[in-house]
């Protein structure tokens, strides 16, 4: 339906519709008749020359929605009564929503303004008004024609919830959503509601029947419902906890309604009652499922609920401090959570905002990250853990097969392996009916090994819960079933089946036998403080028999990130360890006297103009005491004397892109350096290390960021002791036989134009990520190194880096850049990083950008 502007005229001229700001509801009949608003989404307000209209920022009635501009020429001559062409070069997109509060109740006449700015591009949008569900599987540039040409949506809509207007717009089963423009004016007189084209979605009248057949026997169902999808944590108080019971008739029902903080739902064993998180509270609570007997368990976050097969007790395994990966995990009795154990110490686990420890159906084994991005199993037994990869969500069966998975950084697909010693495959989770190749988030294993619950796609109203069944082998989802049907976020399910105990009895491949963990005790070196080997290493210090005493970590700052072998590639940034690793080295070496540090580094370049600092340990007053550092080509060590006085040692001289293994000892006035296992220089120092005050430990930097290095760093280690020339040469055996069989990877520069970007997550709602890959369709316009066959490429370019996103992201399609590429197979280590993607189903060969 299309309006002219004489409609509007006798519009204008005859409705008494209000329009005013913050004044009470009762108080707008008598208000002045409505003015046409006009807003600029993603712009600032601007006024068109030929008509006079002022098109206002959106600032005052966006709830949600990332700007972004089109920057192309664009076609208006084919549409009626367009906006000025400023207005359709920057628009909201990724989910956005409008609230405009100062349309009163009434009937309106509404204009959504769109331009489609990309050449190559999934578009199927949905627009809500008011509720109805007005634009479905829309794209812009269908409906106009072509790319770069306006088109205008036209709709007469009914307020009357005292609320103002509200417009919410999906990407749906596209790849994005945009709005450049708003108009709300007077409807016509006599002019009929738009409706909507198609009913929305709705669940099956037989929608029990269909579960219970896909679960063979009853099941019930939990999960959270929240208005807010990007806050698919539940970090904020806006979740309702809902459930479903295939025996009740009810069908889905709220299990509590109060709006609040419902995090990581969970049914205990026998499916009577719900264990969840409320993440402002910063306490753990158990309900049951008819929503009666609400009680706090404890404090932290529940992570799981195992019942003993033994005694029948069940447990809530809870991780204790609030969003701190190195608290200890606890667990709780159910029925008396006075009761409660300590489980495990001996690693951070998790990572701050949600806790995943989860136990075999035997109890023997816990899943987990050791702490994130390291998920691997931990032996509850012996203490011993095990590092499986990079990813997240870790899981381990329900029953004794001691299979486990973890999701990788794409959230496409799970690293599913049948024995804690076996290799992994990759199970594709992307396949959900709908949302093929789309993220999926929340992947949770069920009380029966069958089973997995997720919810598709991620980060959209549309984002529904999902049980997925494997195969008979584990290799496959070989069938999907959908629990919700509505367009609001269902995050965090769970389900129960009653048929699970025929399904999880002790069975091959796991032997369900202690020790299935058991590690070479390749860090037993005596007198270790400190060791970080690579980001996949489990970095633990051991005992002599092998027992963990306690593993390290160390985050990357800035734009450093993993390299090929997963060491750290430090640019403009550092490696930093965790905080009390100076304390715990300074301590250890002012009681002994004496300390040693071994690291192999590789610098990126000998052409630097100043000093740049490989490690540096500092006190209190950020004043170095012990210091590796590269100038130029020249390596040397400096050691704060007892007169408080640099010692320095030269270490000779390095070569760009290549390794060299460096280990520094010092006891009884020597101080000693060694090269690649061998001396290379000693001198008489009289270093005092009680007087340290150690506080701060950096790796590529100074810790007052003033010294940057760049290259790669690994096999970190810090001794509390001298070590001998036969244990230099030992290191040294190590560090070249982890460096055995590295070939570098095949290299082509090309020059290729942008098909199409996908636009990068923001920092903050992919946190606890701080670097995200964007996956950029490219053609390849000439090759000007190396060899290339493929004409289009699926290129992995960095678009976030230390949680902030790089001026470099901003590319233009039809653009042509050069890039360096190696293939993306051959990085191992980008399995586990963050995607911002807007490509799905992706056909083509994908390359890595090392040029960034």
């Amino acid at each position: 339906m299309t309006f002219r502007s004489t409609a509007f005229s006798v519009a204008l001229s005859t409705a008494l519709l209000t329009f005013m700001v913050g004044l009470p509801h009762a108080a707008r009949a008598a208000a002045r008749p409505f003015e046409p608003l006009r807003i600029n989404c993603g712009g600032g307000t601007i006024k068109d020359r030929l008509t006079g209209h002022v098109w206002l920022s959106d600032k005052n009635y966006v709830v949600r929605g990332k700007k972004y501009r089109f920057n192309q020429r664009l076609n208006l001559k084919e549409a009626q009564e367009p906006a000025p062409e400023l207005v359709y070069q920057s628009v909201r997109r990724a989910n956005l929503n409008y609230r405009i509060r100062s349309v009163a109740d009434g009937t309106y006449l509404v204009r959504l303004h769109f331009v489609d700015g990309k050449q190559q591009a999934e578009r199927s949008m949905d627009f809500w008004i008011e509720g109805e569900h007005l634009l479905q599987n829309f794209s812009p540039r269908e409906a106009a024609g072509s790319s770069n040409r306006a088109y205008i949506y036209e709709a007469v809509v009914q307020v009357k919830d005292g609320n103002g207007l509200d417009i919410r717009g999906t990407r749906g089963r596209g790849d994005d959503v945009f709005l450049s423009g708003i108009e709300v004016l007077p409807a016509p007189a006599g002019a009929p509601l738009t409706r909507p084209p198609l009913a929305s979605p709705s669940a099956p009248a037989d929608l029990a029947q269909q579960l219970r057949d896909f679960a063979e026997g009853p099941a019930r169902v939990v999960w959270t419902r929240t208005e807010d999808e990007e806050d698919f944590y539940l970090k904020g108080g806006t979740g309702v906890l809902y459930g479903y019971d295939t025996e009740d008739g009810k069908g889905e029902r709220a299990i509590l309604s109060d709006i609040r903080s419902y995090a990581s739902p969970m049914l205990t064993p026998d499916g009577r009652q719900v264990v969840f998180t409320d993440q402002t509270k910063h306490k753990c609570y158990v309900v049951g499922f008819d929503g009666a007997g609400l009680r706090e368990l404890s404090a932290g976050y529940a992570s799981d609920i195992w019942e003993d097969p033994s005694t029948g007790t069940t447990w809530v395994y809870v991780r204790t401090g609030w969003r701190d990966v190195k608290a200890p995990v606890r667990r709780f009795r159910l029925d008396d959570p006075s009761v409660s154990e300590e489980v495990w110490t001996k690693s951070g686990t998790g990572q701050p905002q949600t806790a995943w420890f989860h136990l075999s159906g035997d109890g023997k084994l816990a899943a987990d990250a050791f702490p994130w991005p390291q998920c691997g199993l931990a032996d509850l037994g012996s203490g011993e853990f095990k590092v499986m990869g990079k990813g997240c969500w870790p899981a381990v069966a329900p029953d004794s097969s001691h299979r486990s998975f973890y999701f990788i950084g794409q959230h496409t697909g799970v690293q599913f392996f049948d024995t804690p010693q076996a290799t992994p495959r990759t199970i594709n989770l992307a396949t959900v009916p709908g949302w093929t190749g789309r993220k999926v988030y929340h992947p949770r294993w069920t009380n029966d090994v069958r089973f997995v619950t997720l919810t598709a796609p991620q980060w959209m109203p549309e984002t529904e819960l999902y049980i997925g069944r494997f195969d008979a082998g584990f290799t496959e989802v070989e069938s999907w079933f959908r629990v919700t049907y509505n367009h609001t976020a269902d995050f965090f399910g769970d389900a129960w089946f009653a048929a699970s105990s025929k399904h999880n009895a002790p069975s091959k491949p796991g032997s369900g036998s202690t020790g299935l963990l058991a590690q070479s005790n390749e860090n037993g070196l005596p007198g270790t403080v400190f060791v970080w080997e690579n980001e996949r290493s489990r970095n633990v210090i051991t005992a002599p028999d092998g027992k963990v005493l306690r593993s390290w970590s160390a985050r990357y700052e800035g734009a450093t990130r993993p390299n090929r072998w997963f060491g750290a590639l430090i640019r403009q940034g550092s490696l930093r360890p965790d905080e009390d690793a100076a304390p715990a080295f300074g301590r250890a070496a002012a009681t002994s006297g004496a300390f040693s540090f071994a690291l192999d580094l590789e610098p990126a370049s000998t052409s630097g103009k100043q000093e740049a600092t490989v490690l540096s340990l500092a006190n209190s007053k950020e004043k170095p005491i012990l210091e590796l550092i590269q100038n130029q080509a020249t390596l040397s060590v400096a050691v704060t004397d007892k007169d408080r006085k640099p010692v320095k040692l030269a270490l000779g001289e390095v070569t760009p892109g290549t390794s060299t293994q460096v280990v520094v000892t010092y006891t009884s006035g020597q101080l000693v350096g060694y090269r690649d296992g061998k001396e290379k220089a000693r001198i008489s120092a009289a270093c005092e290390p009680a007087e340290w005050d150690a506080t701060t430990l950096v790796f590529g930097n100074d810790v007052l960021r003033s010294r940057p290095w760049e290259g790669s760093l690994e096999n970190i280690r810090l001794l509390d002791r001298a070590v001998s020339a036969g244990e230099v040469a030992t290191l040294n055996e190590r560090s070249v036989k982890t460096r055995q069989g590295r070939q570098t990877a095949a290299r082509v520069v090309v020059e290729a134009e942008l098909l199409q970007a996908s636009e990068p997550d923001e920092p903050a709602t992919i946190a606890p990520y701080v670097r995200s890959l964007g996956e950029n369709v490219y053609k390849v316009k000439r090759v000007l190194s190396g060899q290339l066959e493929d004409t289009e490429i699926i290129v992995l370019q960095w678009v976030v880096l230390g949680g902030q996103t790089l001026a470099s992201s901003e590319r233009e399609e039809g653009h042509v850049y050069r890039l360096e590429l190696e293939s993306a197979d051959s990085h191992p280590e980008l399995t586990g990083e963050h995607r911002s993607t807007d490509i799905f189903e992706p056909v083509m060969n994908v390359y890595y950008d090392v040029s960034l």
